[in-house]
């Protein structure tokens, strides 16, 4: 089914008016083969969607191809980026045996911000509202840092399989407790996580549990 959608880099199309409409009528109908019978054409905004619609059926007599109006927010609203990470991969001497390293640059979820935007948004609201009443709440938003790494809530080591799709093999854990204390390879500690996972082997994947439960693989 042939789809129209606004550039988003272009702001002349951001806005679906009856000029952008009319030039999508006289312009793209007409080069779509005989047997489409719809399409759809996607807005960011609208001026009047009403209005658009009764245009449309005043301006498209020349076809009986129908034209659906969807708005492109809702469906950009259920996409979610995948988690990015950037780390540093060494060799460590720390010991007689030795080993690797992988320190955790930074850290950014799309969902997690997706979360706390929401979060922040209703405990602002519910604190207007209590001033609103006359009794004063005051609502300390969640900050991130620039690293983002107190939303990690899990990290793994694979040092056996360096295939995307291969079954993960965990040759290294460290788990992350809300206060920051590392539960490492199963055995809790007082230790405060320093941004690092180790192994003794060279690790191939690595694994990254964010604090909403999504898991990201990357290739090391």
């Amino acid at each position: 089914m042939p789809v129209y959608l606004p550039n988003l880099i272009d702001g002349t199309t951001r806005l679906l008016d009856k000029p952008l409409m009319n030039r999508i009528i006289r312009e793209a109908l007409p080069d779509l083969p005989d047997e489409t019978k719809r399409v759809i054409v996607y807005y960011i905004d609208i001026t009047d969607r009403n209005e658009i619609e009764q245009f449309i059926k005043e301006q498209n007599t020349q076809t009986t191809i129908e034209i659906e109006l969807r708005d492109l927010k809702q469906v950009l609203d259920e996409v979610v980026v995948e988690d990015v990470a950037e780390w540093e991969l060494t060799e460590t001497h720390d010991d007689l045996l030795g080993g690797w390293k992988v320190e955790i640059k930074s850290f950014h979820s799309d969902r997690v911000m997706r979360k706390i935007d929401e979060f922040n948004l209703k405990g602002q609201q519910q604190a207007l509202q209590q001033k609103a009443k006359g009794k004063e709440k005051e609502f300390k938003p969640i900050e991130l840092s620039d690293e983002g790494l107190e939303t990690i809530e899990l990290l793994s080591l694979d040092c056996t399989d360096a295939d995307s799709q291969a079954p993960w093999h965990s040759d290294a854990e460290i788990k992350i407790d809300r206060l920051g204390y590392v539960t490492r390879n199963g055995i809790k500690t007082q230790d405060f996580w320093d941004a690092t996972i180790c192994s003794e082997s060279k690790p191939l994947r690595l694994k990254i549990r964010n604090i909403c439960g999504d898991e990201t693989i990357y290739v090391l």
